[in-house]
């Protein structure tokens, strides 16, 4: 009795192990290069992403990752029809996708690409104007997105990687009004790894 459950034991904790060891957490910084309009002013900005990516099997293989992608951009001037009439500020978006890859094994290093539609949430100052006070307020507007994504790894451990990603962002305009946050290129470094 003893051998069978030492058995059943050590079977259940390797298929544990091969479970966590094939969900990576990745993360990285970069540059933010929006497609800028002329009238907007818009300046390069940073991007902070974070990832959660399950591999179902090691080596040249299709995964799967869901990202969450934080940009900040400020800009001088809107257009008359914008969410915000706030002339010189911040825009921030926060990004969420989650869509498939594919990995390939290229010698020491793993090449990647990868395609995830999304929800972006841009957040915008709106200045508000009464006879005593003058108040702030944030407006979110949700808009759908599209992230293509390269990258390589080169991998120091088993399951720790340091990478290098370019991104696209396409945001789709939504409504009536003219779209702050354009579409934009992005280049991150960083690392995955996974937790045990």
């Amino acid at each position: 009795m003893l051998l069978l459950l030492s058995g059943v034991s050590s079977r259940s904790y390797a298929q544990t192990e091969s479970v966590t060891s094939r969900i990576y957490f990745p993360g990285s910084i970069g540059l933010n290069l929006p497609f800028d309009d002329s009238r907007l002013h818009l300046k390069n900005g940073t991007i902070l992403t974070t990832a959660l990516e399950y591999r179902p099997v090691d080596g040249n293989a299709i995964f799967i990752r869901f990202n969450y992608d934080a940009i900040h951009n400020h800009y001088q001037q809107v257009y008359s029809n914008s969410p915000t009439n706030v002339n010189t500020g911040k825009l921030s978006a926060d990004i969420f996708s989650l869509g498939l890859g594919y990995r390939r094994k290229a010698g020491s290093i793993k090449l990647f690409g990868i395609l995830q539609p999304g929800l972006a949430i841009n957040s915008y100052d709106r200045v508000n104007f009464n006879p005593e006070t003058i108040s702030i307020d944030q407006i979110s507007r949700h808009h759908l997105s599209i992230k293509l994504t390269s990258g390589i790894e080169y991998y120091l451990a088993e399951h720790f990687a340091l990478t290098l990603e370019s991104s696209y962002f396409y945001l789709s305009p939504r409504g009536n009004y003219k779209l702050l946050n354009p579409s934009s290129l992005n280049f991150n470094i960083g690392f995955t790894t996974t937790l045990f």
